[in-house]
C-alpha cells in the first residue's frame, strides 16, 4: 500500500511547488533526487528580492550558475520518500522491464535523471519551459521493484498550463491509465 501512495506523495508535492510558483508570481523548482530518495522543493527568489542581482526572468533562472540551488535560491522543504515501509533499494525511477507501451495518452515520454536528478522549474503562471522559453512536457516513471507491474506509476506535467496527472499502470490492458 505504501509503495501505491508514493506516486501521490510526489504529485502532491508538484502541485504545492507549482502552487507556490503562482502565488508567489516567481520560479520554483521540484526536484526528485534518485540517489537518495528524496523530493526537495527550491523558491528561487527571483522577484522582489533585495539583491538585484536575484531579480532575473524566470527562464533565466534555468540556465543561473549552480541551478537549481543558486546563490539566492533557498529549499523550501525536502521530503523523504522511502523509509521503514519502502526501503530505498525497492523504489525505481523508470518504466518497469516488460512494459511496453511508456507514452501516456497525452503524449507524455518518460524523462531522463540527468546526474540522478529530475529538475522541474515551474513559472510564474504554473507553465514549464526550458531556457529558451519552449513549453517542456515532463513524465515521471516509479515502481517498486519488488512488484512493478502492481506498483508502476507514471505522474506527466505539461508545460504549456503544469497541469499534473497521475497514471497507474493497467496489467491487463498493457498501458497506463488515469
Amino acid at each position: 500500500m505504501r509503495s501505491n501512495a508514493l506516486p501521490r506523495e510526489v504529485v502532491n508535492q508538484l502541485r504545492f511547488a507549482r502552487q507556490q510558483a503562482m502565488s508567489q508570481r516567481q520560479a520554483v523548482t521540484f526536484q526528485y533526487n534518485d540517489t537518495t530518495k528524496t523530493i526537495t522543493i527550491f523558491d528561487h527568489n527571483n522577484r522582489s528580492n533585495s539583491n538585484p542581482a536575484c531579480n532575473i526572468n524566470g527562464p533565466a533562472v534555468l540556465s543561473a550558475g549552480g541551478y537549481p540551488n543558486t546563490s539566492c535560491t533557498t529549499t523550501m522543504l525536502t521530503v523523504p520518500l522511502t523509509g521503514a515501509a519502502v526501503p530505498s533499494a525497492d523504489l525505481s525511477y523508470g518504466v518497469p522491464s516488460g512494459v511496453s507501451n511508456s507514452t501516456l495518452a497525452d503524449t507524455t515520454t518518460p524523462t531522463s535523471l540527468t546526474a540522478g536528478v529530475v529538475n522541474i522549474t515551474f513559472q510564474s503562471d504554473g507553465s514549464v519551459v526550458d531556457a529558451a522559453g519552449n513549453y517542456l512536457n515532463r513524465a515521471m516513471f516509479l515502481y517498486n521493484n519488488k512488484i512493478p507491474n502492481e506498483t508502476a506509476a507514471a505522474i506527466s506535467i505539461l508545460g504549456a498550463s503544469g497541469r499534473i496527472k497521475l497514471w497507474r499502470y493497467n496489467p491487463s490492458a498493457s498501458q497506463f491509465a488515469e
